[in-house]
């Protein structure tokens, strides 16, 4: 008289709980530093901001930064794992495993780049500068990552031939995004390269390097 239905058990939208993480961490930052993170809306038209917070110390290891790097991984591993997903959707087997591989290499990829700047800093006794680009940048990405979330699920939960395009656009969004922060630091005067040696070792060491061993080690 009754038929036997299959219960799914799992779902492939596994990706609902990462969004959620990065919803209650923001909620974290919202109720304990309202009005640093609130200020740090100020960066699409003030540099108010860094005037605020650059002389707080610890400038980089304090819980703010804590919280938002967490945010940060999971968004890019998010964009990461959206961009497999629409070139080479054959590369992944297991959606869920691909992803935390994604989120591994990221993590590893900050890591490297900050033990490449600390190693840096020491050798050509920049130490202050370093910290000062590793605040810039980590500014500069928790605005970034904060203002294309709404994007990025608004991205994950479109469908057919609007998911890819959803995809591609949020990946141009960010794009742009980040090249309009990197050269409103630069006519803001907060990015000064001066010594073209450093500029070099900047682009080459600090972000290239790390990147080239995490694809390395993904790839291999």
């Amino acid at each position: 008289m009754f038929e036997g239905l299959e219960l799914v058990s799992s779902t492939s939208d596994w990706l609902t709980v990462f969004f959620l993480a990065d919803l209650i961490l923001i909620a974290i930052l919202q109720f304990n530093f309202t009005e640093r993170f609130n200020k740090l809306f100020s960066l699409v038209y003030s540099d108010k901001y860094y005037t605020d917070y650059l002389k707080t110390r610890p400038l980089n290891f304090n819980w703010f930064h804590f919280i938002f790097f967490f945010i940060i991984v999971f968004n890019i591993s998010i964009y990461v794992y959206f961009g497999f997903e629409a070139l080479s959707p054959t590369s992944i087997d297991h959606q869920l495993f691909f992803f935390l591989q994604i989120l591994f290499f990221t993590i590893i990829y900050f890591l490297i780049r900050y033990f490449i700047g600390y190693i840096l800093g020491i050798i050509f006794d920049i130490e202050e500068v370093q910290n000062y680009f590793t605040f810039l940048k980590m500014s500069n990405l928790a605005l970034i990552f904060i203002i294309t979330l709404p994007l990025l699920i608004l991205t994950n939960y479109s469908v057919g031939i609007y998911h890819k395009f959803m995809i591609s656009f949020s990946m141009l969004a960010l794009l742009a995004a980040g090249i309009f922060r990197y050269f409103a630091l630069i006519k803001n005067e907060k990015l000064s390269f001066d010594n073209l040696l450093y500029l070099f070792l900047y682009l080459c060491a600090l972000e290239l390097a790390p990147f080239i061993v995490v694809y390395k080690l993904f790839v291999e």
